[in-house]
Protein backbone atom coordinates (compact mmCIF):
# COMPACT_ATOMS: atom_id res chain seq x y z
CA UNK A 1 0.00 0.00 0.00
CA UNK A 2 1.18 3.84 -1.23
CA UNK A 3 2.32 5.69 1.91
CA UNK A 4 0.34 9.40 1.19
CA UNK A 5 1.44 13.30 2.28
CA UNK A 6 -1.34 15.27 2.89
CA UNK A 7 -0.07 18.79 3.40
CA UNK A 8 -2.89 21.35 4.25
CA UNK A 9 -3.88 24.49 5.88
CA UNK A 10 -7.14 23.19 7.35
CA UNK A 11 -6.91 20.65 9.73
CA UNK A 12 -8.62 19.15 12.99
CA UNK A 13 -9.59 19.84 14.87
CA UNK A 14 -10.51 22.59 12.84
CA UNK A 15 -14.43 22.93 12.06
CA UNK A 16 -14.86 23.81 8.96
CA UNK A 17 -15.80 21.26 5.89
CA UNK A 18 -12.35 20.97 4.18
CA UNK A 19 -10.85 20.20 7.61
CA UNK A 20 -13.79 17.43 8.56
CA UNK A 21 -13.29 16.08 5.36
CA UNK A 22 -9.88 15.59 5.81
CA UNK A 23 -10.20 14.45 9.05
CA UNK A 24 -12.35 11.39 7.70
CA UNK A 25 -9.87 10.75 5.69
CA UNK A 26 -7.22 10.21 8.31
CA UNK A 27 -9.49 8.54 10.24
CA UNK A 28 -10.18 5.79 7.53
CA UNK A 29 -6.65 5.52 6.67
CA UNK A 30 -4.38 6.40 9.28
CA UNK A 31 -1.07 3.85 8.66
CA UNK A 32 -1.04 5.51 5.20
CA UNK A 33 -2.43 8.63 5.09
CA UNK A 34 0.08 11.50 7.10
CA UNK A 35 -1.11 15.06 7.56
CA UNK A 36 1.27 18.11 7.42
CA UNK A 37 0.22 20.80 8.66
CA UNK A 38 1.11 24.08 6.96
CA UNK A 39 0.90 27.89 7.36
CA UNK A 40 0.43 29.91 4.62
CA UNK A 41 3.68 30.82 2.95
CA UNK A 42 5.49 31.34 -0.22
CA UNK A 43 5.63 28.89 -2.92
CA UNK A 44 9.38 28.56 -2.42
CA UNK A 45 8.78 27.40 1.00
CA UNK A 46 5.97 25.50 0.19
CA UNK A 47 7.73 23.40 -2.55
CA UNK A 48 10.52 22.96 -0.26
CA UNK A 49 8.48 21.59 2.68
CA UNK A 50 7.09 18.77 0.25
CA UNK A 51 10.42 18.06 -1.09
CA UNK A 52 11.94 17.01 2.27
CA UNK A 53 8.96 15.90 4.15
CA UNK A 54 8.00 13.92 1.41
CA UNK A 55 10.75 11.86 0.53
CA UNK A 56 9.82 8.99 2.47
CA UNK A 57 6.42 8.91 0.77
CA UNK A 58 4.79 7.60 -2.64
CA UNK A 59 2.34 10.80 -3.19
CA UNK A 60 0.77 13.87 -2.55
CA UNK A 61 -3.13 14.62 -1.86
CA UNK A 62 -3.75 18.26 -1.38
CA UNK A 63 -7.17 19.96 -0.71
CA UNK A 64 -5.57 23.12 -1.66
CA UNK A 65 -5.55 23.57 -5.99
CA UNK A 66 -3.51 26.96 -5.80
CA UNK A 67 -1.27 27.14 -4.11
CA UNK A 68 -0.05 23.96 -2.46
CA UNK A 69 -1.28 22.29 -5.63
CA UNK A 70 1.27 24.17 -7.90
CA UNK A 71 3.88 22.71 -5.31
CA UNK A 72 2.93 19.61 -6.10
CA UNK A 73 2.83 19.94 -9.44
CA UNK A 74 6.52 21.39 -9.05
CA UNK A 75 7.50 19.07 -6.66
CA UNK A 76 6.41 16.27 -9.55
CA UNK A 77 8.40 17.52 -11.87
CA UNK A 78 11.21 17.82 -10.02
CA UNK A 79 11.44 14.08 -8.52
CA UNK A 80 8.10 12.36 -10.79
CA UNK A 81 6.23 11.77 -7.10
CA UNK A 82 2.35 11.74 -8.52
CA UNK A 83 -0.10 13.89 -6.71
CA UNK A 84 -3.88 13.66 -6.52
CA UNK A 85 -6.22 17.36 -6.13
CA UNK A 86 -9.30 17.53 -4.18
CA UNK A 87 -11.69 20.06 -5.06
CA UNK A 88 -14.59 21.05 -2.74
CA UNK A 89 -16.24 24.10 -4.58
CA UNK A 90 -15.33 27.95 -3.30
CA UNK A 91 -11.32 26.61 -3.66
CA UNK A 92 -12.24 26.20 -7.92
CA UNK A 93 -14.15 29.26 -7.51
CA UNK A 94 -10.98 31.61 -6.12
CA UNK A 95 -8.78 29.25 -8.47
CA UNK A 96 -10.45 30.46 -11.29
CA UNK A 97 -10.78 34.08 -10.83
CA UNK A 98 -8.54 35.73 -13.35
CA UNK A 99 -6.63 34.56 -16.59
CA UNK A 100 -3.54 33.71 -14.88
CA UNK A 101 -4.97 31.82 -12.31
CA UNK A 102 -7.39 29.76 -14.33
CA UNK A 103 -4.54 28.88 -16.88
CA UNK A 104 -2.55 27.71 -13.88
CA UNK A 105 -5.42 25.89 -12.39
CA UNK A 106 -5.82 23.87 -15.68
CA UNK A 107 -1.80 22.78 -15.55
CA UNK A 108 -2.58 21.81 -12.00
CA UNK A 109 -5.39 19.94 -12.48
CA UNK A 110 -4.19 18.31 -16.04
CA UNK A 111 -0.68 17.43 -14.35
CA UNK A 112 -2.39 15.40 -11.16
CA UNK A 113 -2.74 11.63 -11.35
CA UNK A 114 -6.14 12.00 -9.94
CA UNK A 115 -8.93 14.54 -9.33
CA UNK A 116 -11.54 14.41 -6.45
CA UNK A 117 -14.68 16.03 -6.35
CA UNK A 118 -17.05 16.21 -3.53
CA UNK A 119 -20.22 16.57 -5.68
CA UNK A 120 -21.09 15.54 -8.93
CA UNK A 121 -21.90 18.79 -9.50
CA UNK A 122 -18.58 20.36 -9.05
CA UNK A 123 -17.26 16.98 -11.56
CA UNK A 124 -19.20 18.41 -14.18
CA UNK A 125 -17.91 22.01 -13.76
CA UNK A 126 -14.33 20.35 -13.67
CA UNK A 127 -15.02 18.39 -16.79
CA UNK A 128 -15.97 21.58 -18.88
CA UNK A 129 -13.16 23.52 -17.27
CA UNK A 130 -10.62 21.40 -18.32
CA UNK A 131 -10.07 18.20 -20.41
CA UNK A 132 -8.34 15.16 -18.11
CA UNK A 133 -7.23 11.60 -19.05
CA UNK A 134 -9.77 10.10 -16.12
CA UNK A 135 -13.17 11.59 -15.09
CA UNK A 136 -12.86 12.85 -11.40
CA UNK A 137 -14.02 10.42 -8.61
CA UNK A 138 -16.83 12.14 -6.54
CA UNK A 139 -16.52 11.54 -3.02
CA UNK A 140 -19.09 13.23 -0.50
CA UNK A 141 -18.80 14.69 2.65
CA UNK A 142 -19.55 12.28 5.37
CA UNK A 143 -21.42 12.64 8.52
CA UNK A 144 -18.45 11.34 11.64
CA UNK A 145 -18.67 8.23 13.53
CA UNK A 146 -20.39 9.67 16.66
CA UNK A 147 -23.17 11.39 15.68
CA UNK A 148 -24.54 8.54 13.38
CA UNK A 149 -24.00 6.47 16.39
CA UNK A 150 -25.54 9.37 18.57
CA UNK A 151 -28.92 9.72 16.52
CA UNK A 152 -29.11 5.81 16.54
CA UNK A 153 -29.90 6.22 20.77
CA UNK A 154 -33.35 6.58 22.06
CA UNK A 155 -34.24 10.04 23.03
CA UNK A 156 -34.62 10.68 26.38
CA UNK A 157 -38.21 11.66 26.71
CA UNK A 158 -37.12 14.83 29.28
CA UNK A 159 -34.71 16.07 27.34
CA UNK A 160 -34.41 19.55 27.47
CA UNK A 161 -32.17 22.23 25.69
CA UNK A 162 -29.04 23.25 28.00
CA UNK A 163 -29.04 27.17 27.59
CA UNK A 164 -25.77 27.79 29.94
CA UNK A 165 -24.04 24.79 28.17
CA UNK A 166 -24.76 25.92 24.48
CA UNK A 167 -23.50 29.01 25.58
CA UNK A 168 -26.84 31.56 25.04
CA UNK A 169 -26.39 34.81 23.40
CA UNK A 170 -29.44 36.63 25.31
CA UNK A 171 -31.50 39.20 22.63
CA UNK A 172 -32.94 41.27 25.85
CA UNK A 173 -35.34 38.39 26.66
CA UNK A 174 -36.07 36.01 29.60
CA UNK A 175 -35.70 32.56 28.86
CA UNK A 176 -39.26 31.71 29.92
CA UNK A 177 -39.96 33.92 27.00
CA UNK A 178 -38.54 31.73 23.85
CA UNK A 179 -41.15 28.64 24.16
CA UNK A 180 -38.14 27.03 21.78
CA UNK A 181 -35.99 27.06 24.66
CA UNK A 182 -38.17 25.55 27.64
CA UNK A 183 -37.97 21.93 26.51
CA UNK A 184 -38.27 19.98 23.16
CA UNK A 185 -41.46 19.03 23.27
CA UNK A 186 -42.71 22.41 23.76
CA UNK A 187 -45.76 23.26 21.60
CA UNK A 188 -45.23 25.11 18.04
CA UNK A 189 -43.22 25.11 15.31
CA UNK A 190 -39.25 24.93 15.80
CA UNK A 191 -37.40 26.07 13.29
CA UNK A 192 -33.39 25.33 13.18
CA UNK A 193 -30.38 26.47 11.56
CA UNK A 194 -26.95 25.51 12.04
CA UNK A 195 -23.93 27.27 9.98
CA UNK A 196 -21.65 30.42 9.77
CA UNK A 197 -23.47 33.47 10.42
CA UNK A 198 -22.38 34.67 6.76
CA UNK A 199 -24.89 35.92 4.17
CA UNK A 200 -24.82 33.19 2.08
CA UNK A 201 -26.65 30.97 4.92
CA UNK A 202 -30.27 32.69 4.22
CA UNK A 203 -30.64 33.70 8.14
CA UNK A 204 -32.09 37.20 6.76
CA UNK A 205 -34.77 35.46 4.54
CA UNK A 206 -36.02 32.93 7.49
CA UNK A 207 -36.36 35.88 9.90
CA UNK A 208 -38.53 37.49 7.12
CA UNK A 209 -40.54 34.41 6.67
CA UNK A 210 -40.84 34.07 10.00
CA UNK A 211 -42.86 37.49 10.80
CA UNK A 212 -46.28 35.80 8.79
CA UNK A 213 -45.48 32.68 11.03
CA UNK A 214 -46.62 33.48 14.24
CA UNK A 215 -46.77 30.44 16.21
CA UNK A 216 -42.71 29.22 14.97
CA UNK A 217 -39.87 29.95 16.89
CA UNK A 218 -35.98 30.20 15.31
CA UNK A 219 -32.76 28.86 16.75
CA UNK A 220 -29.40 29.72 14.48
CA UNK A 221 -26.68 27.84 15.95
CA UNK A 222 -23.24 29.39 14.58
CA UNK A 223 -21.31 32.29 14.62
CA UNK A 224 -19.78 34.73 12.24
CA UNK A 225 -19.22 38.86 10.66
CA UNK A 226 -22.93 38.54 9.98
CA UNK A 227 -23.79 38.37 13.92
CA UNK A 228 -24.86 42.28 14.70
CA UNK A 229 -26.46 42.64 10.84
CA UNK A 230 -28.78 39.42 12.29
CA UNK A 231 -29.51 40.68 15.91
CA UNK A 232 -30.56 44.57 14.29
CA UNK A 233 -32.56 42.65 11.81
CA UNK A 234 -34.17 40.22 14.88
CA UNK A 235 -34.88 43.91 16.81
CA UNK A 236 -36.34 45.62 13.66
CA UNK A 237 -38.87 42.64 13.25
CA UNK A 238 -39.74 42.63 16.56
CA UNK A 239 -39.07 38.72 17.08
CA UNK A 240 -37.09 39.04 20.10
CA UNK A 241 -39.45 36.62 21.62
CA UNK A 242 -39.02 34.25 19.04
CA UNK A 243 -35.08 33.71 18.24
CA UNK A 244 -32.29 32.40 20.03
CA UNK A 245 -28.67 32.50 18.57
CA UNK A 246 -26.36 29.89 19.69
CA UNK A 247 -22.55 30.99 19.38
CA UNK A 248 -20.23 28.09 20.57
CA UNK A 249 -22.34 25.52 21.02
CA UNK A 250 -20.16 22.22 21.02
CA UNK A 251 -20.14 19.30 18.78
CA UNK A 252 -21.52 16.85 21.44
CA UNK A 253 -24.46 19.29 21.84
CA UNK A 254 -25.38 19.20 18.57
CA UNK A 255 -28.01 16.34 18.83
CA UNK A 256 -30.21 17.40 21.07
CA UNK A 257 -30.65 21.02 19.04
CA UNK A 258 -30.83 18.87 15.90
CA UNK A 259 -34.19 16.56 17.81
CA UNK A 260 -35.40 19.54 19.05
CA UNK A 261 -36.39 20.88 15.92
CA UNK A 262 -39.37 20.53 13.80
CA UNK A 263 -37.39 21.61 10.21
CA UNK A 264 -34.16 22.44 9.15
CA UNK A 265 -33.83 25.55 6.97
CA UNK A 266 -31.52 26.54 4.91
CA UNK A 267 -31.89 28.63 2.06
CA UNK A 268 -28.98 29.83 0.88
CA UNK A 269 -27.73 32.15 -2.21
CA UNK A 270 -24.95 32.09 -4.33
CA UNK A 271 -23.54 35.39 -3.79
CA UNK A 272 -20.26 37.12 -6.08
CA UNK A 273 -18.12 35.39 -3.80
CA UNK A 274 -19.32 32.84 -2.37
CA UNK A 275 -21.80 29.40 -2.40
CA UNK A 276 -22.85 26.17 -0.71
CA UNK A 277 -21.24 23.28 -2.52
CA UNK A 278 -22.76 20.76 -0.87
CA UNK A 279 -23.80 21.18 3.10
CA UNK A 280 -22.83 18.56 5.31
CA UNK A 281 -25.36 20.23 7.88
CA UNK A 282 -28.34 18.88 5.76
CA UNK A 283 -27.11 15.59 6.35
CA UNK A 284 -26.95 16.36 10.11
CA UNK A 285 -30.33 17.21 10.40
CA UNK A 286 -31.40 14.10 7.80
CA UNK A 287 -29.70 11.86 10.17
CA UNK A 288 -31.84 12.97 12.99
CA UNK A 289 -34.81 12.51 11.02
CA UNK A 290 -35.11 16.43 10.71
CA UNK A 291 -36.86 17.43 7.14
CA UNK A 292 -34.81 20.02 5.51
CA UNK A 293 -35.52 23.31 3.45
CA UNK A 294 -32.82 24.16 1.20
CA UNK A 295 -32.16 26.43 -1.87
CA UNK A 296 -32.41 24.02 -5.08
CA UNK A 297 -28.60 24.86 -5.95
CA UNK A 298 -26.13 22.22 -7.90
CA UNK A 299 -24.21 20.22 -5.00
CA UNK A 300 -26.74 20.94 -2.81
CA UNK A 301 -29.95 19.03 -4.57
CA UNK A 302 -27.34 15.79 -4.29
CA UNK A 303 -27.13 16.46 -0.22
CA UNK A 304 -30.90 16.75 -0.40
CA UNK A 305 -33.23 14.77 -2.49
CA UNK A 306 -36.46 16.41 -3.01
CA UNK A 307 -39.29 14.97 -1.88
CA UNK A 308 -36.93 12.68 0.23
CA UNK A 309 -35.54 14.56 2.89
CA UNK A 310 -37.00 17.82 2.39
CA UNK A 311 -37.75 20.25 -0.07
CA UNK A 312 -36.01 21.88 -2.53
CA UNK A 313 -37.04 25.27 -3.23
CA UNK A 314 -35.94 28.44 -5.87
CA UNK A 315 -34.81 31.39 -3.85
CA UNK A 316 -37.78 33.60 -3.22
CA UNK A 317 -39.12 34.48 -0.19
CA UNK A 318 -42.75 33.36 -1.45
CA UNK A 319 -41.23 29.58 -1.79
CA UNK A 320 -39.87 29.38 1.42
CA UNK A 321 -43.38 30.00 3.18
CA UNK A 322 -44.87 28.03 1.16
CA UNK A 323 -42.62 24.93 2.27
CA UNK A 324 -42.45 26.17 5.85
CA UNK A 325 -46.10 26.28 5.71
CA UNK A 326 -46.50 22.61 4.02
CA UNK A 327 -44.23 21.32 6.96
CA UNK A 328 -46.34 22.19 9.37
CA UNK A 329 -48.31 19.30 9.03
CA UNK A 330 -46.23 16.67 11.30
CA UNK A 331 -47.42 14.06 9.06
CA UNK A 332 -45.47 15.64 6.41
CA UNK A 333 -42.16 16.34 8.52
CA UNK A 334 -42.39 12.41 9.76
CA UNK A 335 -42.63 10.65 6.13
CA UNK A 336 -40.02 13.24 4.77
CA UNK A 337 -37.77 12.84 7.93
CA UNK A 338 -37.99 9.08 7.98
CA UNK A 339 -36.91 8.97 4.08
CA UNK A 340 -34.03 11.66 4.81
CA UNK A 341 -32.65 9.68 7.11
CA UNK A 342 -32.42 6.15 5.88
CA UNK A 343 -30.76 7.93 2.52
CA UNK A 344 -28.49 9.22 5.08
CA UNK A 345 -27.37 6.28 6.94
CA UNK A 346 -27.43 4.35 3.72
CA UNK A 347 -24.86 6.88 1.46
CA UNK A 348 -23.45 8.98 3.42
CA UNK A 349 -21.36 7.40 6.43
CA UNK A 350 -17.34 7.71 6.63
CA UNK A 351 -16.96 4.27 5.38
CA UNK A 352 -19.17 3.82 2.21
CA UNK A 353 -17.84 7.32 1.46
CA UNK A 354 -14.03 7.42 2.08
CA UNK A 355 -13.23 3.58 0.73
CA UNK A 356 -13.43 4.88 -2.30
CA UNK A 357 -10.21 6.04 -2.18
CA UNK A 358 -8.54 2.97 -1.57
CA UNK A 359 -8.30 2.91 -5.56
CA UNK A 360 -5.89 5.92 -5.08
CA UNK A 361 -3.31 3.97 -2.80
Amino acid sequence: MSRILLPTIDFPPARGGVARYIGAITQTFPDQVKLLALKKGKLDQLIFRLLWTGRSFDAIWTHHVLPIGTAAMIVKKMTGKPYVVFLHGLDFDLARRNPWKQALTKHVLRSAARVVTNSQALATEVRAFVELDREPLVIYPTLNDELVATSKLPQAKSEKVNLKKLGELALGVSRSATPMFVAAGVSGLKLLTVARLVERKGHLKVLEVLTQIPEATYHLVGSGPMLGTIQAKVQELGLQDRVRITTDAADDALPEIYRAADIFVMPTTKTERDREGFGIVYLEAQVFGVPVIATRHPGVDEAVKDGEGGILIPDTPQELLTAITRLKDSKVRSTLGARGRARVLHEFTREQQMYKLRELL
